[in-house]
């Protein structure tokens, strides 16, 4: 059973829907990006000497959207390589200098695919650089060449980072699998792969901040903002999977299936009233359906909504007229854990309900204490 695309968000732009799954943006991309171009300008103002200030600034801004490109094509690899292997992407999140892509539940997948998955981006950018190193000596306009150089590293420099053994880096998402598929210790791999993330932020700190001090030069602020962007959702990550972190111990306690209510699934021309039966009955979330597909929930909050709002005739208002869109973060197949604690976090901005999918199948809703 698989959740629909989740609906936009208030602090991201939907680009488009591919396969069903939006690709979004955050709109602090664009800052970046404005950075990223006003850093830049000089050098290509100097590369392309004698050419106008227009010159300049379309190589500079067709430069950052390839950037952009690159990081879309290192998504969409992870969604390809889910997809081929097993589990469909739900969502794409981009966000200039890194991105993100969520799946959907799997009852058949294994440690080992989540490392193909996660190297499928850095391979993406690898073939990208591979791909503009070939064509550079072909390039006979000096803009052209310039932003085709700059392109060409940039996509070498995201395929090794992102490659580096670090949560939440692809290269250290994919070390924690295989630590996982070689040993089978989970929790294992996810320390092991923290660790190499708190290194990384060591090697962030050391390049652009310690190594200009210690050479007698003050770090500039570009790169001092970039360090922070960089090292600091690695940081944050690496810390809270080795514990460091307050309420940890208190996540790692987590079980949801304590926490659990009720789940009615009917199908989608199911009468309003049938579905407050089962909500009178004791279940606290029903779900439609359509085959194996979630068309969206109902709840008592929201059909007292609507029955305040003056229906005509409940009994011919089908349930799939009147359901809330589920979005995909409110749907998880981790019921322990830190993981468990994330997925409801996740799922309190977005819905009243975080749905567990255990084994292929609805195990119930927990309430996430949205309103």
């Amino acid at each position: 059973m698989t959740a629909p695309v989740a609906r936009r968000r208030s602090d991201s732009w939907t680009l488009f829907t591919l396969g069903g799954a939006p690709v979004v943006v955050a709109p602090t991309s664009l800052l970046l990006g404005l950075l990223i171009a006003g850093s830049w300008y000089p050098v290509v103002s100097s590369a392309l000497a004698g050419h106008g200030a227009i010159t300049v600034l379309g190589t500079v801004a067709a430069t950052v959207l390839g950037v952009g490109v690159s990081v879309l094509m290192h998504e969409l690899a992870h969604g390809a390589a889910g997809t081929l292997l097993g589990r469909r992407p739900v969502r794409y999140e981009l966000y200039l200098w890194g991105g993100r892509t969520s799946f959907g539940p799997s009852s058949r997948w294994r440690p080992w695919k989540d490392v193909i998955t996660s190297l499928a981006g850095p391979a993406a950018n690898l073939t990208l650089w591979a791909v503009g190193h070939g064509l550079l000596d072909r390039i006979e306009s000096a803009p052209v060449f310039v932003a085709a150089w700059a392109l060409t590293w940039v996509n070498l420099a995201l395929a090794v980072f992102n490659a580096l053994p670090g949560l939440p880096l692809d290269g250290g998402h994919a070390l924690a699998a295989l630590v996982e598929q070689l040993t089978g210790r989970r929790v294992l791999g996810q320390r092991l792969a923290a660790v190499g993330g708190l290194i990384v932020v060591g090697g962030v700190a050391w390049r652009w901040i310690l190594a200009p001090l210690l050479a007698g030069r003050q770090p500039d602020t570009f790169s001092l903002f970039l360090a922070v962007m960089i090292a600091g959702p690695i940081a944050t990550t690496s810390w809270r999977v080795l514990g460091l972190g307050r309420g940890t111990r208190a996540a790692a306690r987590l079980d949801l299936r304590t926490l659990t209510r009720p789940v009615a699934v009917v199908p989608a021309d199911t009468p309003l009233t049938a579905a407050r039966e089962q909500l009178d009955a004791g279940a606290g979330l029903v779900l439609v359906a359509e085959g194996s597909r979630i068309l969206g929930t109902l709840d008592a909050p929201a059909l007292a909504e609507l029955e305040r709002s003056g229906l005509p005739d409940a009994a011919a208002v089908a349930v799939s007229q009147v359901c809330t869109v589920l979005p995909a973060a409110a749907v998880t197949t981790r019921a322990t854990g830190q993981p468990a604690a994330d997925a409801l976090a996740r799922a309190r901005t977005v819905s009243r309900w975080l749905v567990l999918v255990e084994g292929g199948r609805v195990a119930g809703a927990v309430p996430t204490g949205a309103r």
